[in-house]
């Protein structure tokens, strides 16, 4: 009876050190999670790219999201700029004079140019948007292939086969296309 109760603790002290052994190893390892990716792409452009360790990604979405947003505050100015200089000429006040493009256009013209850069501007503003939104995706996205095998282990193998088809009752050629996928250990987050 004493062998048994011994025999019974040692086993079931090796199984316990077992069990906290394997849950020390996965919770060394954290998974990787698309929503933070996601949240932290939308809080800070570029910081899901960095969270999920694609840091040359970071230089390209401030480069798309900057110069869409830059472009588009240059065409305020100028949309601005014509804007005020048609309302100084129409606005039948005689301390408000148009210095600058008196002689240059005619209203008809500052017309076009208004219209021509609140067109730009808004586009511009779109596309910053668009630029903001594929930053997000392109780290959702990323983070959810982040355990994705993308090793040079892939092969494909091309051969010929022969197709029972019922409604002839005979054999069809036919192609096989065989892929093979490597297995790779998914990577850590450190």
């Amino acid at each position: 009876m004493m062998r048994f109760l011994l025999l019974a603790a040692l086993s079931g002290m090796l199984l316990f050190n077992a069990q906290a052994q394997d849950t020390t190893y996965i919770d060394s390892v954290p998974p990787h999670s698309p929503a933070k990716a996601t949240l932290l792409s939308l809080a800070l452009p570029g910081a899901g790219q960095a969270y999920n360790k694609k840091y040359w990604k970071i230089p390209i979405v401030y480069a798309a999201i900057g110069s869409a947003f830059y472009f588009a505050r240059r065409q305020e100015r100028s949309f601005s700029e014509f804007k005020d200089a048609y309302l100084a000429r129409v606005d039948d006040d005689p301390n408000t004079i148009d210095d600058t493009y008196q002689n240059v256009y005619s209203n008809e013209n500052l017309l076009s140019l208004i219209d021509f850069h609140r067109e730009n501007r808004d586009l511009l503003y779109v596309l910053t948007v668009v630029a903001y939104v594929l930053n997000v995706v392109d780290a959702a996205v990323d983070a959810h292939l982040y355990y994705f095998d993308v090793s040079d282990d892939l092969s494909a193998n091309i051969r010929p086969n022969f197709q029972f088809e019922p409604l002839q009752n005979q054999m069809i050629p036919s192609l096989t296309l065989s892929l093979k996928f490597g297995k790779k250990a998914p990577r850590s987050s450190f």
